[in-house]
């Protein structure tokens, strides 16, 4: 075969791995799913926590570190969409107790825009003013506030 032959078809073939991606020239490994994994499938960005026969969504990026989750997603397994069926879905992940909160312009419960939410024994808290929440958490930059979409704040 000619060099000039051996080039194009070398050029071929890496067209075609580029083109299609390297996953389908290479076998799928098949991931091992455990009690307690975060897993989504390679079609989705959405972030499931498995517990027992059942999957939750983890509705937002904030709730997700809430839990102390690596924000570099090292821990979530990639998971093929047939697997993640397997799972029943269940209510949604929500936040952590410990973690604050408030929406862009809508809030919760009839309260202010402005109102941050505290979580606490799985309860939401509405801190009733800027004073009692510099008295409570002495954070003089608010840095301990996450904002959420508003649409979150009905799920």
């Amino acid at each position: 075969m000619s060099n000039l032959k051996r080039f194009f078809a070398s050029l071929t073939i890496a067209s075609t791995i580029l083109m299609t991606g390297a996953g389908a020239i290479l076998p799928v490994t098949a991931v091992t799913i455990a009690d307690g994994d975060l897993v989504k499938s390679a079609d989705s960005s959405a972030v499931y926590l498995i517990q027992g026969a059942k999957k939750r969504v983890i509705p937002h990026l904030n709730v997700y570190l809430s839990w102390g989750y690596p924000s570099n997603f090292s821990t979530v397994k990639t998971v093929s969409a047939a697997d993640l069926a397997l799972y029943a879905d269940d209510n949604a992940v929500p936040f952590r107790d410990g973690a604050m909160f408030r929406g862009t312009a809508q809030s919760l419960g009839g309260k202010d825009a402005s109102a941050v939410f505290y979580v606490e024994d799985a309860q939401l808290r509405a801190i009733k003013s800027a004073e009692i929440y510099q008295a409570l958490f002495n954070d003089a930059n608010w840095t301990k506030v996450t904002w959420v979409p508003d649409d979150l704040l009905t799920k």
